[in-house]
């Protein structure tokens, strides 16, 4: 079916749609139905929302346009892109996972490494930004959202293992904008994994960029203190969700899925979470998903009253969690495949005595990745070489290791080294008297 696009100004007012007519920046978007009549108040509505032009089957330009004398020759230029943009949406309502491939080469790129981390600070940016205009204005559209999530499904597609270890790495205490743009790639990462179409990781991201929106400058405090909160305290944050849920309001292209994305983040699978108290399948699955990537976040970053988990431990604790309740299983599986126990660029012990650092995941054997020996463990540096721990099977991990820890042993034995050289030189000097 081809569209034709005409400008707002150009609807004759009075007429009755015959077909719905379609946002033009995103034609899966219906602003009217059919049947209804274009008045000056409806038109004023879309026009606050930012609509300056629509889409409607060309078969039934006629009967609402006004403009039937002008020129149409830009009209025509727009059907082929409304074609387009329909066949691509088609697209987008397939399985993610269809597109997900593995990259051919063993050790990730480190130059993509670094355009993904500068593509993460952009976006990380692009949300703050976003949250400041969200306190200013009374009317504003979410595409620079959409903008960051869609070119985060371009990322993770590239290559999924890099994706996430951008989005996961700890880069200390953060702004909420920060904290939800990072939630927000890590959901799509497993959203992607778990079979989502690209439409729902999508507005998955979109839903957990504006779940804080409605953080208040007092709740903010309280989440910086630097102690352990009183019940009231903990009370006074849970607030929060429903304020974010009246600032939502602000954003007049926001699905109903990123809204309840947003309202349902802190809802747990046993009915422990808030604002609701929601269980099980009265939470939104995509919601169930953004809760385990806003609590991972939460483990492996900074915070004031602690600092940041190995996403090992992240993982163990929330798998305890999952046998308690917190969490819907299937989530669960989704983030083990996604960041598998042992991320990339995660130092591990080995039990052949070698500290390595993870290369390469499994999503399939999440326990079992691909590393890159570094150091024994006196901190002396080893040849380069790679174990993939899923054919030798007489090595395995036998703990997770911070970078500081790796720093503090490369220290130490700076230390017996320099000292070593002490006592030499003692020698050397008792020798020569």
């Amino acid at each position: 079916m081809a569209a034709t696009v005409i400008p707002l100004n150009e609807l004759r007012l009075g007429a009755v749609l015959p077909a719905a007519i379609y946002d033009v920046n995103n034609a899966g978007v219906m602003l009217l139905n059919r049947g209804l009549k274009l008045t000056k108040d409806n038109l004023d509505r879309l026009r606050v929302r930012g609509i300056t032009a629509v889409s409607i089957d060309s078969r039934h330009v006629s009967a609402i346009w006004a403009n039937q004398s002008g020129p149409a020759t830009q009209v025509r230029l727009r059907k082929h892109y409304l074609a387009e943009q329909r066949r691509q949406q088609e697209t987008t309502k397939q399985p993610l996972t269809n597109r997900l491939q593995k990259p051919p080469q063993r050790e990730y790129n480190e130059a993509l490494a670094e355009q993904f981390a500068s593509h993460t600070r952009e976006h990380s940016e692009s949300v703050q930004s976003f949250y400041k205009q969200l306190q200013t204005v009374a009317r504003m559209r979410a595409d620079s959202l959409r903008d960051v999530s869609n070119d985060s499904i371009d990322m993770l597609l590239s290559d999924l293992d890099l994706f996430v270890k951008s989005a996961i790495e700890n880069v200390g205490v953060t702004e909420h904008s920060e904290h939800s743009c990072k939630v927000a790639k890590l959901a799509m990462s497993i959203a992607a994994v778990l079979g989502f179409t690209q439409d729902d990781v999508c507005q998955l991201g979109i839903g957990c960029m504006v779940s804080r929106a409605g953080i208040s400058p007092e709740i903010q405090a309280l989440l910086e203190t630097p102690r352990k909160l009183t019940a009231l305290e903990r009370l006074e944050i849970k607030k929060y969700p429903v304020q974010t849920w009246h600032v939502l309001d602000k954003i007049s292209d926001l699905s109903n899925t990123a809204r309840q994305v947003a309202w349902q983040i802190n809802e747990r699978w046993n009915g422990q979470g808030y604002p609701r108290g929601r269980t099980g399948k009265q939470i939104h699955p995509l919601a169930r998903i953004a809760a385990v990537a806003d609590v991972f976040i939460a483990l492996t970053s900074d915070r004031p009253q602690r600092l940041a988990l190995t996403p090992y431990r992240a993982v163990t604790q929330m798998l305890e969690e999952t046998q308690q309740g917190f969490f819907e299983p299937q989530a669960i599986r989704g983030l083990l495949r996604t960041t598998c126990l042992f991320p990339i660029g995660s130092y591990v012990e080995l039990s052949n005595g070698l500290v390595a650092v993870v290369a390469r995941n499994d999503p399939d054997a999440y326990d079992l990745p691909l590393v890159r020996p570094l150091y024994d463990l006196s901190g002396a540096e080893v040849p380069e070489s790679y174990i993939d721990l899923k054919t030798e099977s007489d090595i395995r991990i036998i703990d997770a290791i911070s970078a500081e820890e790796i720093q503090t042993r490369l220290s130490q034995r700076e230390l017996n080294e320099r000292a070593l050289s002490d006592d030499m030189d003692w020698a050397d000097a008792l020798a020569i008297d």
